[in-house]
Parts: C-alpha cells; sequence; structure tokens
C-alpha cells in the first residue's frame, strides 16, 4: 500500500526508496535514502525550529560562495575595563558554509556546533590571567600564532623558583590570579591520590555581573600531575569548555527535542538507527542507492590544484598507498 510520507524543504525521495515501517507502527523515509537541495529558504526554516538561548542569533545567509550559517552573540565588550558596563553588541562569529547537499540532520547538527563554538570563543576570553601588574587573556583566540611560532622561545619562559608551600597555598594564589566570567574561583578540597595525580575541588560562585547561566554554584572536580599555576590554568580551561558544551547539550534543541541531552538513552538511539536500516533492499532500488551515494562522494572530492600544498597532500596519499577516487 502507497503512503505518503511528508519531507521537509529541500528534500527529496530517491527513485524507487522504500518506507521504513517503525515499531510504533510509522512509516518514515530515512535520511539516507534522501537527497537533498537545500536553499537559503531550507536552511532559515530549519533554524526557525532550533532553539537554545537567546543570547545565541542564529542567521543564514548567502553570497557568491553559497550559503553560510553565522552565530551572533549577543554581549559586552570583554575587553572593557568593566564589562558589564558597557552596552551590549551583537558579536558575529567565523561563517560556516552549507552545502546545498549537505543532509537536513547535518545542517542542524553544524548550528549545533556554530553555537558550541561561538560559545568557546567568549568563553576563552573571560578567562583572565594577573601577571606581572597586568590582566591577560592567555587562552583567547587572537593571540598571534605566525608571530608566536616564529619567536617563542622556551628559555623565555622559566618555571618561578619553587618556594616552599603548602598544596592549598599553592593552588589558592593561583586563583587569586585568575579571574572568570567575574566570577570567584574557591578552593574547596585537595588530595594527591597514590600514583601522585591531584585531585582539586574549585567551586565557582557567581556574581552579579557573571553572564554564563551554568556558572552559578558549580563545582568543578579537576585531576593534574602538578599543581604548578599552568598546569592548574589549562585544568581549569578544559572544564570551563566542557561545563560549555554540557550547557549546550543538555539545551539545544530542534522541534523541541533535544538530540544531545545526555539523558537521553544511548539505547533508544541505537534502536532507532536499527529500525531505520536492518532490512534489506530490493535489487531494483540497491542499484539506485549505490548509484546516488557514489555521484554524491564524487562531488564532495574538493578540486586538487597544483602547488606545495597538493604536492603535500599527494605525498600524504602516497604514504598510505591510497587510492584516489
Amino acid at each position: 500500500m502507497w503512503k505518503e510520507v511528508p519531507l521537509r524543504l529541500g528534500e527529496k525521495r530517491m527513485p524507487k526508496a522504500p518506507l521504513v515501517q517503525l515499531s510504533n507502527g510509522e512509516y518514515c523515509v530515512p535520511q539516507h535514502y534522501l537527497t537533498y537541495h537545500h536553499t537559503l529558504q531550507s536552511v532559515e526554516a530549519l533554524i526557525c525550529d532550533i532553539d537554545y538561548d537567546p543570547r545565541y542569533v542564529v542567521f543564514a545567509t548567502q553570497d557568491a560562495g553559497g550559503i553560510y550559517i553565522q552565530v551572533g552573540v549577543v554581549g559586552h565588550d570583554n575587553y572593557h575595563n568593566k564589562p558589564s558596563q558597557s552596552e551590549l553588541k551583537l558579536l558575529f562569529g567565523r561563517k560556516w558554509r552549507v552545502e546545498s547537499e549537505l543532509p537536513t540532520s547535518e545542517i542542524i547538527q553544524s548550528v549545533f556546533l556554530a553555537i558550541k563554538k561561538s560559545r568557546e570563543h567568549e568563553i576563552r576570553e573571560l578567562f583572565k590571567l594577573s601577571l606581572n601588574n597586568s590582566t591577560t587573556t592567555p587562552f583567547n583566540t587572537h593571540i598571534d600564532l605566525p608571530l608566536m611560532a616564529e619567536f617563542y622561545e622556551e628559555p623565555q619562559c622559566h618555571k618561578a623558583p619553587i618556594v616552599a608551600q603548602s598544596a592549598e597555598q599553592q593552588i589558592e594564589n593561583t586563583l587569586s590570579r585568575i579571574s572568570y566570567d567575574q566570577s570567584k574561583l574557591c578552593l574547596k578540597h585537595v588530595e594527591q591520590r597514590s600514583n601522585g595525580l591531584w585531585l582539586v575541588d574549585i567551586v565557582l560562585e557567581r556574581t552579579a555581573g557573571s553572564c554564563l547561566p551554568e556558572t552559578g554554584a558549580t563545582t568543578l572536580y579537576l585531576q593534574v600531575p602538578d599543581l604548578s599555576m599552568n598546569t592548574l590554568s589549562r585544568a581549569l580551561m578544559q572544564e570551563f569548555l566542557r561545563v560549555s558544551d554540557l550547557h549546550v547539550d543538555e539545551h539545544f534543541s530542534y522541534r523541541g527535542f533535544h538530540r544531545f541531552d545526555p539523558n537521553i538513552d544511548i539505547a533508544d538511539i541505537a534502536d532507532l538507527s536499527q529500525q531505520s536500516r536492518k532490512h534489506e533492499l530490493a535489487a531494483h532500488f540497491a542499484h539506485e542507492f549505490s548509484k546516488t551515494n557514489y555521484e554524491i562522494d564524487q562531488r564532495r572530492i574538493p578540486p586538487i590544484q597544483a602547488g606545495p600544498l597538493a604536492q603535500k597532500n599527494r605525498a600524504i596519499i602516497d604514504y598510505f598507498q591510497m587510492a584516489t577516487i
């Protein structure tokens, strides 16, 4: 019996593609049986069904290079002396290109990733370290990397002489130099395991000037090999990023469904995936399915131009003895 299954904008069913009946009795056309022809209109429609935090505004637009999405962050200038008193701005991140043939699910995930990376950019600037009578943001992404690669010299960064201090004193000395989202960092507990690793519990106390929702009454659990300022700072940054990513995982949704929420059982996800794939393909469609996927793969291969990069990539391909498609 023929059954019509509605598709989203930009989607088209492969010729002779089968319908798949799920365990709940409903029918669907899984994404691997669709071809995609997304336009600015279809991408905008997807974004309209995405919700996260109103501070992160997702735009879609088009230029000579095609469709792209871009996240604008509503916030203060992080380099202002008193960010909480500066006026709100819409600060834009990088452009994320969207191929017209990209599956709908991958476009949604591109928005998900764009928000995560916009937050990471912001978080790296919110980590401030006081050193040599100056406040810096050593993890920000605007530091001149080519300059560092050319002029950074190890001898210029000798570790400070070791001073007899307790573990608590070492940690508190480092925390006194760090500011994150105008929140206060307080040592809660420290202990050294028999394997030499240190377990450090740090409480992040939110203040009135904080802008990140996840910083409220948060305890960070670090596991570090030593208690140097460098090691503690890097471990803290990794925790800030982990907590930020988790916030996006829990609150990002498409049509109200929180796909990346850790509370969603992976067994249920695996079961639904199996239902959409666990069946035999009729011979007349199997050929069409293979042919379509091959053509899509061919179109995704970037053209290789002559020059130093082509030579570098060719050497890698030859090293692994791979056959080019």
